[in-house]
């Protein structure tokens, strides 16, 4: 960005008298004559060479010397914008069922039924990355914590989410021999101990973490933990840590996918039940919200509430580098010229050069 300290533009001014002054002194000089004769007819006859007809030259130099010396102390400068950029993000774990019950068929994906954790990891990558009413996050640190009979950490807080969302297509649900049953507590308490560890990491500041929270979602009822839910939600109430719960699938008969004695896969028929007064005491207590996805569609409008909720701040701040274009190197476009400067002192050299050589006139 090119333009001149503002309270030197008045020096533009000088331009306006100068230029016809130094026309008018030419002028004047050409009018007195250099030989005192009676009559100038015989000179006339005399051939002009091309010294005589481009004396316009002289002046021409003097007055470009004198508009460039005008521009310069006007104090034109060239500005190199600057951003500086401060972002207060998110620290979120997501917790995620991947109980047998999560084998449940009653959702749908791209037109397909689909069991419960292949919607919901598909709903969750689109959370991290963006996808259709999902901006997707950015500058926010997010870890993964899945569950079933037992809370297992997938992927520490990070901010590759390229890696994490790899790490989330390798879940699977639970088998009877890694025990499928559901222990929320444990997992709620392991989400809220890799939050509070963030403060010991040497490569955060507590400034840039905004809030942070925990997004559970399941499918059931607690079977499995050895630390009741509601202990763990009064742990993350203490430490500042804000609980959303997602209570996802039908309450009642879903479409269970088994092996019978023979081997050979059948649906079945089986009762599920979604613990919605634990989950909605959960996020009562941490100062969250309790949803409820019983299809595809509300469940990516639960975690575009979320997202809406819970923003990421970024703060820009732009400044200008100011360079004096009058005497420090002027780039434009990859070319490398000297300071302005010069330019006037050369014009003038060179006028001066030409007057006392070329085209000097006697006296």
């Amino acid at each position: 960005m090119l333009t001149f300290l503002p309270d030197m533009l008045w020096w533009l001014l000088l331009a306006v008298p100068l230029v016809p002054l130094a026309w008018w002194r030419l002028m004047r000089r050409r009018t007195r004559p250099a030989v005192p004769w009676s009559t100038t007819a015989a000179a006339r006859s005399i051939p002009h060479g091309w010294a005589a007809r481009t004396r316009w030259i002289l002046p021409t130099l003097r007055t470009l010397a004198i508009l460039m010396l005008a521009l310069i102390m006007a104090g034109p400068i060239k500005g190199d914008e600057r951003t500086s950029k401060s972002v207060e993000g998110v620290a979120i774990e997501l917790v995620i069922d991947r109980s047998g019950s999560m084998r449940a068929l009653d959702l749908t994906l791209g037109g397909r039924r689909a069991d419960r954790l292949e919607v919901v990891k598909a709903v969750a990558a689109d959370f991290i990355l963006g996808e259709d009413v999902l901006p997707g996050r950015e500058h926010d640190m997010i870890g993964l914590i899945t569950f079933g009979t037992f809370a297992d950490s997938i992927c520490p807080m990070t901010l590759d989410y390229q890696t994490l969302t790899n790490a989330l297509s390798q879940v699977r649900p639970a088998t009877e021999a890694e025990g499928a049953g559901t222990a929320i507590g444990d997992a709620l308490a392991l989400a809220v101990s890799r939050l509070h560890d963030l403060k010991d990491r040497g490569d955060l500041s507590t400034d840039d973490i905004r809030s942070r929270i925990v997004i559970l979602l399941t499918d059931g009822e607690d079977t499995a933990s050895e630390l009741d839910p509601l202990t763990a939600a009064k742990m993350a109430s203490a430490l500042g840590i804000k609980v959303y719960t997602i209570g996802v699938g039908v309450d009642g008969v879903a479409p269970l996918p088994i092996k019978d004695a023979f081997g050979r896969d059948r649906i079945t028929q089986q009762r599920v039940r979604i613990d919605e007064q634990t989950l909605k005491a959960i996020a009562s207590t941490t100062g969250g919200r309790f949803f409820r996805a019983k299809d595809t569609q509300s469940l990516a409008a639960i975690y575009a509430e979320i997202d809406a909720m819970e923003k990421t701040e970024v703060a820009e701040e732009h400044f200008y580098r100011y360079t004096d274009l009058a005497v420090s190197p002027v780039h434009f476009g990859g070319i490398h010229m000297p300071p302005l400067l010069i330019f006037p002192v050369l014009i003038l050299l060179l006028e001066i050069f030409l007057a006392s050589t070329r085209y000097r006139t006697i006296p």
